[in-house]
């Protein structure tokens, strides 16, 4: 028994040593590791640094270069100029040698074919002479050399940006020469490459930019230019980098900026080496810009290979301290897979009841689909059954056996009642939109002064509208926020090139309507109002077409769109009972086409109606069941109101057009028309009749339909004489 104690305790005191001994192992280890790390991480600066010095001042090199190169191209077209004057004022003196000098003038632009045209002004600026026509739109910079002396960027009338060397002669008129901007960057710096996307940019004194590889950007300052162009982008490193440049002293600094010859505007970090061209009283700046990963993806590449070297003769070490380590490792996996095997049992158990709460749920959701569907053959049965024993009561001796019966059936079908109620209550939903009598001109009107307000400048948004006083029944919130929906994918399928946006509106039969996919189009509404908002952007493919009004479909990237704004749109449309269509064609631009049908109201308002007078009720009951119709007779034969039935919307509309009525009671699903839709179709032809609908389940539409003003009120079936009256009395008191 001892020496089984005795074993225990050295039993656990070597396994408490061999916990040490790893715990040191792994210490040394770690140590070892640490200081490799360090010393790698030493390595690797003064590598990459040495490396990114040597790359800037060779980028350095370039750009003194080309600046060189630059500023003797502007002397030698300064000697040119002086020379041409010279001949231009020997030409005026002397009409012998006139056309001697003027074909020395033209072998100067055959020899020179970067010079686009000579050009001869007087003092007011006026064209004496020129070898081709042309017209000043627009000066972007002016580079004084020297007193007398200027360069100039402007923009001719064919559209083309030139670059004008004068010399202002005695008589206060001047002599230009007429450079092509194009041809002269092409064969100046265009050659020059720069890294994988670098570029050579020259730029004035004053920030404007003169030469660069995409000529959008001749003539915008680098930094407000840049702005108004993309508000959006950050470019506080590019104008601190710009504010050194302006300065006139040459320099190597990092920064981040855009490519701006690539759509998508990828921010990168960038290396720029610019130096000044001095011209006498003013200076120009050459500037080279390259990737900063064009250098530092091959220097790491290069340390990389290194690293593995390196690598391998530390894995001889990890090798070893693994194998010492082994041993524990192992022990440590076995208990692992206990614990993983007790994890797995546990999620294999909740998996269990998940999927036994999973097909409950689905129970309950097929359960509340059989509600709605049975509710309303329930609701028809238990009708004349709680009506008949009404009645019944009614007229038998209070005490008889036969009374007895009556009243026990009256309360089994009322707590009949009570349950399907209380099945169909597990389903309601409310809705806080209103909807109001909109005038269409003004609705639209004023959502185009939304879309104008975020269209830029480059895109132009016309309107085209042809109504009268013509209103629908909805929510301008939400129509403007239709509007705007489409305007903004318009917007983006424009990009950056001149566009335009039109919207046309007029009043079209329904018809029209029947050309689109459009399963049924009810007989409810005759005319409807036609929105057409049209854009020449880049349009969309038939399978993109299809798709666009998905929930969360998109061809945007994750931080531009979430796919939900045509959905909604879609959603917004078919809640006022329109419908939306969408015509595209690749490269020819989209059309969306909305249709809303016209409300036609009278002169009354719908907000406007006086509550029922206290007179006698007249009811029009429109149910496309008639035992339900023949008990209602009955019943209010019996407390002497009158009524009248029908069972579908034709017969409803010629009693209304016909009678006055104080009251429609109307099933929310007439045979032929949805009680919604007829009470929406007729809103404001009869603004003192009080309009309620019969429903089995109270869903969203009908509480919208309520709080919009479409309907007054609702009842929950069975229905009565007596729920009706109650009904109509607390509506009107």
């Amino acid at each position: 028994m001892k020496k089984l104690r005795h074993f225990g305790k050295q039993l656990i005191e070597n396994n408490i040593n061999k916990k040490r001994i790893y715990f040191l192992v792994a210490l040394l280890s770690f140590a070892i590791l640490l200081a490799f790390f360090y010393m790698g991480v030493g390595v690797w600066n003064e590598y990459t640094n040495a490396i990114m010095d040597n790359q800037k001042q060779q980028l350095l090199v370039t750009s003194r270069s080309l600046a060189k190169s630059l500023e003797a191209s502007l002397k030698a077209y300064q000697t040119d100029l002086q020379f041409l004057v010279s001949l231009t004022l020997e030409k005026e003196r002397s009409e012998s040698n006139q056309q001697l000098i003027e074909q020395l003038e033209l072998d100067y632009m055959v020899v020179k074919p970067e010079v686009y045209s000579l050009l001869w002004e007087d003092e007011n600026g006026n064209t004496i002479e020129s070898s081709r026509d042309m017209e000043i739109t627009q000066i972007y910079s002016e580079t004084e050399f020297e007193k007398g002396n200027k360069l100039e960027q402007v923009r001719l009338s064919d559209g083309d940006i030139y670059l004008f060397l004068k010399q202002e002669l005695d008589d206060g008129g001047s002599f230009c020469i007429v450079i092509d901007s194009a041809m002269y960057y092409n064969e100046l710096i265009s050659d020059i490459r720069v890294g994988s996307n670098g570029y050579i940019v020259v730029k004035d004194s004053k920030g404007t930019i003169l030469m660069h590889p995409q000529e959008a950007q001749w003539g915008i300052d680098v930094i407000e230019g840049r702005q108004d162009i993309y508000p959006d982008l950050d470019l506080s490193s590019l104008e601190q980098l710009i504010e050194e440049q302006l300065r006139g002293e040459e320099g190597i600094s990092e920064y981040y900026s855009y490519w701006w010859m690539q759509p998508d505007l990828p921010r990168v970090r960038k290396i720029a080496a610019y130096v000044p061209v001095t011209i006498e009283n003013d200076f120009l700046v050459v500037s080279a810009v390259m990737d900063y990963d064009d250098v530092y993806i091959p220097v790491a590449e290069g340390f990389f290979k290194l690293l593995l070297v390196f690598s391998g003769v530390l894995l001889l070490f990890l090798l070893l301290a693994l194998t010492l380590g082994w041993l524990l490792l192992q022990k440590k996996k076995n208990t692992e897979e206990i614990l993983y095997l007790r994890e797995l049992n546990g999620v294999l158990e909740e998996m269990r009841h998940s999927e036994e709460r999973v097909a409950h749920q689905q129970r309950l959701q097929v359960m509340g689909t059989m509600t709605g569907g049975i509710a309303h053959e329930f609701n028809n049965l238990l009708t004349p059954i709680m009506g008949y024993a009404d009645l019944m009561l009614a007229e038998l001796p209070e005490g008889s056996e036969l009374y007895d019966n009556a009243e026990e059936i009256y309360e089994a079908s009322a707590k009949a009642k009570d349950i399907i109620q209380q099945l169909s209550s597990l389903s309601r939903k409310n809705m806080e939109t209103v909807y109001r009598n909109l005038p269409v001109r003004g609705m639209i009107t004023r959502g185009i002064k939304m879309m104008k307000s975020i269209c830029p400048s480059h895109i132009d948004l016309r309107e085209d509208l042809d109504f009268r006083d013509e209103s629908i029944l909805g929510n301008e919130t939400q129509m403007n926020q239709v509007f705007l929906n489409i305007c903004v994918n318009a917007i983006q399928a424009i990009q950056h090139n001149q566009g335009v946006i039109s919207v046309t509106g007029v009043v079209v039969g329904k018809e029209e309507v029947r050309p689109f996919p459009v399963s049924d189009i009810p007989d409810t509404w005759n005319r409807y109002i036609k929105i057409d908002i049209r854009d020449n952007g880049c349009g969309m493919s038939p399978d993109i077409l299809k798709q666009i009004f998905s929930p969360f479909f998109t061809t945007k990237t994750h931080d531009q769109g979430t796919g939900l704004g045509l959905a909604l749109v879609e959603q917004i449309i078919q809640s006022h009972r329109g419908y939306i269509f969408a015509e595209s064609e690749v490269g020819k631009g989209s059309v969306f086409h909305i249709y809303l049908p016209v409300n036609e109201k009278t002169e009354w308002e719908i907000d406007s109606l006086p509550k029922m007078q206290k007179q006698k009720l007249k009811l029009l009951i429109a149910d496309d069941n008639a035992k339900i119709l023949q008990l209602l007779k009955k019943s209010f034969k019996r407390l002497d109101v009158q009524i009248v039935t029908c069972m579908n919307q034709e017969e409803a509309l010629n009693l209304l057009r016909q009678q006055s009525f104080n009251v429609l009671v109307m099933d929310v699903n007439l045979a032929d028309v949805s009680g919604i839709d007829f009470c929406m179709a007729i809103q404001g032809q009869y603004p003192q009749m009080q309009k309620i609908i019969m429903v089995d389940l109270i869903t969203k539409e009908i509480i919208e339909a309520k709080q919009k003003g479409i309907i007054d009120d609702y009842i929950e079936r069975p229905v009565s004489d007596i729920t009706l009256l109650e009904k109509i009395k607390k509506r009107n008191s």
